[in-house]
């Protein structure tokens, strides 16, 4: 690990639930609402551009949950109320797979060597249990392509000009 790509500083640039960080190697434009799709292919588009990118890792609601139709004010309610303990349960998960903390400032390029490193397209069902987006296979293909890459590289994720633009409702 680069000792100037981690940080304990309070504020970072961009801050994300740790099972996010997975979620993004697979978006493809897609997902529960126009302004969820807007907000994750902003972020998405950015962290493409800008590898040096500071990204605050948590274990709670980030900047991709402030545009999802089931955000309460209890967390997450995709699946009914009390489902952000099994969101924060899946991020403490990945955090440990990924040897980071929850309130860790990092930087992208070293997120992805984590993930490039640590994780296989098929970790993902014991990572992420029932998320109706695994059926699909899209977060697998993009960690087995980020694993692909010569080098941890934005290339990981899917470029802008190929997302899907749409709203989804996975089986």
């Amino acid at each position: 690990m680069a000792e100037d790509a981690v940080g304990h500083e309070s504020r970072a640039d961009l801050r994300l639930r740790a099972h996010t960080l997975l979620c993004l190697q697979g978006f493809r434009g897609e997902g529960y609402s126009p302004s969820f799709i807007d907000n994750l292919a902003r972020i998405h588009h950015d962290l493409a551009e800008h590898r040096d990118q500071w990204v605050e890792v948590v274990d709670a609601p980030d900047t991709v949950c402030g545009a999802c139709p089931h955000l309460a004010s209890s967390g997450c309610s995709l699946n009914g109320d009390g489902f952000e303990e099994s969101m924060k349960a899946q991020d403490r998960l990945v955090l440990s797979l990924l040897g980071l903390t929850a309130g860790i400032r990092v930087q992208w390029s070293e997120i992805l060597g984590r993930i490039r490193t640590s994780l296989t397209g098929e970790s993902l069902p014991s990572i992420c249990g029932q998320c109706r987006w695994l059926p699909l296979g899209y977060c697998r293909d993009g960690i087995e392509r980020l694993r692909a890459a010569d080098s941890v590289t934005p290339a990981g994720l899917i470029p802008a000009q190929e997302l899907r633009r749409g709203r989804m409702e996975p089986p």
